[in-house]
């Protein structure tokens, strides 16, 4: 059995890091080659919507084989090979429809992930279940940054399929650290194989879990639609940057938010770092869409609200499905509500920015960032 903390949990972070490597870049890559065949922003937020739809009813198939049949499993038999598909079809797509298939295909790659993650790391943690979470959260954005970075330089120096070329080969390193799992004892696994009605009813998880699942709503829509939409187009567009600075600039936003979660682990949650990290994120929407010179600052100043905000969702997570029998599945259900609004935000924020401007959409998300805040204490309180 291996230790909490030891060889079975760095090889979970290397997979985090390879497989938020290529979400990064993927991230920043898509938006811009869509802006660079003239695609509109509506068109593009309708392309971005696909993912999280597909997702949220993926996910939930694929936790209810991790739950029966092992979470380990999951890493090397589907996300090592959706990774390396989707990039793929990236790689070739020359339509919108080949855009389509390749976000369907990125969403059984990050479905498989995020199926058995929480899961793994539940698995494997010694009762700092939050913390070991949040510690892998801040490992994906560092990738994420790294991604980023080499989408950014990639693109500018070599152009769009060099830089899908790379992603193609990294995708292939994932099965490494995922075949190194195969072999961890049956008694790692921590579930039943009740039948799947059981496993699904949604009356019997209780009110805490519902409140954390529409506590986590807002959080995503704090963040999903800038990050994933509205920032790339925006900086392009609206501030002039190239598609290097794009880049640098997603990269230091990701390791911001990173050094954010390093530093502040050991720190208490409670209201003083509520009121400061709501405070942050209202300032910076607030003032995003007028900036101009100073556009940067209130960048990374999100970025920092971000990485103050990571603890509070892991946390109000664990809370709800830590120590269940059937972690996946739980985790899966309870992110169904996030990923509706996931959906559904892209195609409202590229539709209201087309059509009023950025400002109310870069608003919302402070002020729905402020309400995640103070739901998570209530909920981590009581």
């Amino acid at each position: 059995m291996y230790p909490p903390g030891g060889i079975a949990m760095k090889r979970i972070l290397a997979i985090t890091f390879l497989n938020f490597f290529i979400s990064g870049a993927l991230t920043l890559a898509i938006p811009l080659l869509l802006l660079e065949r003239n695609v509109d922003l509506v068109e593009i937020g309708v392309v971005i919507s696909v993912l999280p739809l597909v997702f949220m009813v993926v996910r939930i198939l694929m936790a209810v084989i991790a739950d029966s049949k092992g979470w380990n499993r999951f890493y090397i038999l589907m996300n090592w090979p959706w990774s390396m598909l989707s990039t793929f079809v990236y790689f070739i797509a020359g339509s919108i429809p080949m855009f389509l298939l390749g976000k369907v295909l990125e969403a059984l790659k990050e479905s498989s992930y995020w199926a058995v993650s929480r899961t793994s790391i539940f698995s494997l943690s010694l009762k700092q279940e939050e913390k070991d979470a949040t510690r892998n959260i801040a490992v994906l954005l560092l990738s994420v940054a790294v991604g980023s970075a080499l989408a950014g330089f990639g693109i500018s120096y070599f152009g769009f399929s060099f830089t899908f070329s790379i992603l193609i080969v990294a995708s292939g390193f994932i099965a490494i650290p995922s075949a190194l799992l195969w072999k961890i004892p049956k008694q790692n696994i921590k579930s039943d194989n009740p039948r799947f009605r059981e496993i699904i009813n949604l009356r019997r998880k209780g009110k805490m879990f519902w409140l954390v699942s529409i506590t986590s709503v807002f959080f995503s829509l704090s963040f999903f639609p800038l990050s994933n939409l509205l920032l790339p187009v925006f900086m392009i567009q609206q501030i002039g940057y190239d598609y290097l600075a794009v880049g640098i600039a997603y990269m230091l936003y990701n390791l911001v938010a990173a050094i954010v979660i390093f530093g502040t682990l050991r720190f208490s949650i409670g209201i003083r770092r509520v009121i400061l990290q709501s405070s942050i994120a209202l300032f910076a929407t607030f003032l995003l869409a007028s900036s101009n010179y100073y556009f940067f600052g209130l960048f990374l100043a999100l970025a920092v609200a971000e990485g103050l905000g990571w603890i509070f969702l892991e946390s109000i997570v664990a809370k709800a499905t830590k120590g269940k029998p059937n972690v996946s599945v739980d985790i899966g259900l309870l992110f169904i509500p996030l990923r509706f609004a996931e959906f559904g935000s892209v195609l409202y924020a590229g539709f209201i920015a087309q059509n009023i401007g950025y400002a109310p959409v870069f608003a919302s998300s402070g002020i729905f960032f402020t309400i995640f805040s103070v739901l998570a204490l209530y909920l981590l309180r009581n």
